[in-house]
C-alpha cells in the first residue's frame, strides 16, 4: 500500500470548511477551444502516466497510520473533466470570478482530488484550462510537472489508444488495520504517532474548534507583530481571485542591474503591493513590516515528475513601510548580494 507521507498527510489533516487546501493553475489558449470529447481522450490518453489521477484517499480505520493512496472503483473522467462557458461578454474579470467560485468548493474527497474545467466563451476568442487539484497530491513544481505530462506540446499531436483500466479491488478495513501496524512494528516513529493519535481521538473532535481559533490568534501575533492590520484575522468559505503580469525577460533584467534572485524581485513587488493595498484601505504603514510565510521548494533534480510534496517555508520581512520612491533602505538590508 502506497501511504501518504507525513506532510502529504498534514495538507489533509489542516482542512476545515473555512481553510480549503486546493491548489490550482489558470492557462490561456488561443482558440477555437477543442471539443468536449477531444479534451477527454486527451487526457485519458494520458492517465497511464499520472496514476495518482485515478486513486483516491483512504483513511485507517481509528487513525492507527496514515491515509493511503488506492484506485477508485467508480472512476469516471467525465466527473473530473468539465466544461463551461462564460456569458456574454466574457470578461477577464468574469474569468477572475469563476476561478474563485471553482476555488470556493471544497474537493470531494470519496473522489480522485482532481479537477479540470475548460472554460470558453472568453471576449478574444480564447479559451481556458483551471486545473485543480488538492494540495496533498502535489506542490507547485509537481503540479506543474503534471500539466506537461496531461497537455499536448501542439494541436496536431497523436494521443496512444488507451489502455483498458481495471481498479485493483478495494482493501478491507482490516487489511488497512493490519498494513498500519505492519508499518508500526518496521517504523518505531510511526508506531508512536499512531498511539498519540490513538489515545487523543477521544478528545480531539470535542476541543477541534477551540484549537483551531487559539491557532488562528497565535498565527496572528506571530506574523504581524509590529501593527496590526486588514492582512490579518479569520477567513471565510469565499475566495476572491486576482492576477498581475510580468515579463520574465524585464524580471531578469532588474535582477542583474541590482545584483539579486528573481525571488527578491517577487518578494520586492508583493511589498509593493501589501502597501499599494493599505494605502488604499487608509491604513498606516509608517514603519510597518510585515512577517510573510514564503514556501521554498526542496525538491531535487531527480525528483522532478514525482507527484508529492517537496516543500518548506521561510519568513521574510518585507519593508512595507518603505517608500519606494526614496532611497531609505531597511536597516540591515542587502546591498548587491544575494539572499
Amino acid at each position: 500500500m502506497e501511504r501518504l507521507s507525513p506532510q502529504d498527510a498534514s495538507f489533509l489533516y489542516v482542512e476545515n470548511e473555512l481553510n480549503h487546501m486546493a491548489i490550482a493553475a489558470l492557462g490561456i489558449f488561443e482558440g477555437p477551444a477543442p471539443g468536449q470529447d477531444e479534451i477527454e481522450g486527451m487526457v485519458e490518453s494520458k492517465l497511464d502516466l499520472v496514476p495518482r489521477y485515478r486513486q483516491r484517499v483512504r483513511f485507517v480505520p481509528f487513525d492507527l497510520g496514515r491515509p493511503i493512496w488506492w484506485d477508485d472503483p467508480h472512476f469516471h473522467l467525465r466527473y473530473h473533466v468539465r466544461h463551461t462557458a462564460l456569458p456574454a461578454p466574457g470578461s477577464r474579470e468574469q474569468l477572475r470570478t469563476l476561478v474563485g467560485r471553482v476555488m470556493s468548493q471544497q474537493l470531494d474527497r470519496t473522489k480522485p482530488l482532481w479537477e479540470m474545467w475548460v472554460v470558453e466563451g472568453l471576449d478574444d476568442g480564447s479559451w481556458a484550462i483551471l486545473l485543480k487539484l488538492h494540495h496533498c497530491m502535489a506542490d507547485g513544481v509537481a503540479a506543474t510537472d503534471l500539466l506537461s505530462v496531461i497537455l499536448d506540446e501542439s494541436a496536431t499531436q497523436e494521443h496512444p489508444k488507451p489502455t483498458r483500466w481495471r481498479p485493483r479491488p478495494e482493501p478491507s478495513g482490516i487489511s488497512l488495520v493490519s498494513s498500519a501496524l505492519f508499518d508500526q512494528v518496521s517504523s518505531p516513529g510511526e508506531a508512536l504517532h499512531s498511539l498519540r493519535t490513538a489515545l487523543e481521538a477521544p478528545r480531539r473532535a470535542a476541543r477541534s474548534l477551540g484549537e483551531f481559533a487559539d491557532g488562528l490568534a497565535t498565527f496572528r501575533r506571530f506574523t504581524n507583530r509590529a501593527l496590526e492590520s486588514s492582512l490579518n484575522g479569520p477567513i471565510g468559505a469565499h475566495r476572491n481571485w486576482r492576477w498581475a503580469q510580468a515579463s520574465l525577460a524585464d524580471v531578469k533584467k532588474i535582477r542583474g542591474a541590482h545584483a539579486c534572485t528573481v525571488n527578491d524581485v517577487v518578494l520586492a513587488v508583493i511589498t509593493r503591493g501589501f502597501r499599494s493595498l493599505l494605502l488604499s484601505r487608509g491604513e498606516p504603514v509608517e514603519d510597518l513590516v510585515v512577517r510573510t510565510l514564503v514556501p521554498v521548494s526542496v525538491r531535487r533534480d531527480d525528483e522532478h515528475g514525482e507527484l508529492n510534496n517537496r516543500v518548506s517555508a521561510m519568513f521574510a520581512e518585507l519593508p512595507v513601510g518603505i517608500d519606494p520612491r526614496s532611497d531609505e533602505r531597511p536597516e540591515g538590508a542587502p546591498s548587491g548580494r544575494r539572499r
